[in-house]
């Protein structure tokens, strides 16, 4: 029997990339030690066989291969334990990475609420739980003490779009106003490598934020985190005309960026409630630049998560 702690090689291996949390259901308990959440699905940690590992690979060898792999893709393909790892042979890209069906796919969202207890449970392909008229573009921010949710409705999404949201790089600016915050946002795919993952992505555009407008939908803003750390930005894709999921992720912002939208709601908390105002503002700055893209250099903080999971400031 390995001595292998599953906790202590996870924090070593794949550090922030994952967040520690108990198994949401009854599962193998081979499986259950390496649980964890990725890009806010339930994943088994696994040492990824594609055909060289060998019968007796060494221990350094199995922890160079360890990814995310969703629970329901361990349980359909079968796994097998090497040295108390998880080895499991599963489709897998270099450039792509996993290649993983969506009815694999298992979510979960914590709700944007004071008590925040119960777990919501999200799937790909399945309606999105709060039934709503969807606008084609009309993003849907919601900002609390401990993360914010970034909704966007598209019509019409193809392979490509989807596959930019989920897995392509995802950039991210705020334009911080006393009134506002106009959140900047792009998904794009890689332009050279497999084409199979290329093609044309999201491309930028806007999203504008009132503390008082989300104030008056019982829902009361608050500074996301605690100063000096990163927060949960989670990314939900739903098709405008059906309201289904078609796509979701979890970034990390850096402390940069993430003090900048503290400081943003912060700001705004101090305001009188303004919203005709605000409305006039944005308004009036959607008439002197022609397209999102055109707004960036306004940006007071901008990131850029990459397709290997890493995010960090763009200048």
């Amino acid at each position: 029997m390995s001595s292998i702690d599953p906790r202590e090689t996870i924090v070593e291996v794949l550090g922030g990339l994952v967040a520690m949390d108990p198994p949401p259901r009854a599962m193998d308990p081979e499986l259950a030690p390496w649980h964890v959440l990725f890009e806010h699905g339930h994943n088994i940690v696994t040492a990824l066989d594609t055909g060289d590992l060998g019968e007796d690979p060494s221990t350094e060898a199995l922890r160079r291969r360890l990814l995310p792999a969703p629970v329901k893709m361990l349980e359909r393909t079968g796994w097998r334990v090497v040295k108390g790892f998880v080895v499991a042979r599963l489709p897998h890209d270099p450039t792509e990475g996993l290649i993983v069906p969506p009815e694999d796919e298992e979510y979960v969202q914590e709700p944007a609420t004071s008590g925040g207890s119960a777990l919501a449970v999200y799937e790909v392909g399945k309606p999105y739980p709060t039934r709503l008229p969807w606008q084609s573009g009309g993003v849907q921010i919601t900002v609390t003490a401990k993360n914010v949710d970034f909704v966007l409705p598209l019509s019409g999404l193809s392979d490509p779009e989807v596959r930019a949201f989920r897995k392509g790089n995802a950039e991210f600016a705020i334009i911080a106003e006393d009134r506002y915050t106009l959140w900047l946002y792009r998904f794009t795919n890689p332009t050279s490598g497999n084409p199979a993952a290329r093609g044309p992505g999201i491309s930028w555009a806007d999203a504008p934020w009132e503390y008082h407008r989300q104030a008056l939908l019982g829902q009361p803003p608050a500074p996301p985190g605690d100063p000096g750390s990163t927060f949960p930005l989670q990314l939900v894709l739903v098709e405008a005309d059906t309201g289904i999921v078609r796509g979701l992720r979890l970034l990390n912002p850096p402390v940069q960026f993430a003090d900048a939208v503290r400081a943003a709601v912060a700001r705004q908390a101090q305001r009188p409630n303004e919203i005709q105002r605000a409305d006039a503002e944005i308004e009036r700055l959607y008439a002197r630049y022609p397209n999102s893209a055109a707004l960036l250099p306004l940006a007071t903080a901008r990131f850029e998560a990459l397709r290997d999971g890493t995010a960090g400031p763009r200048r």
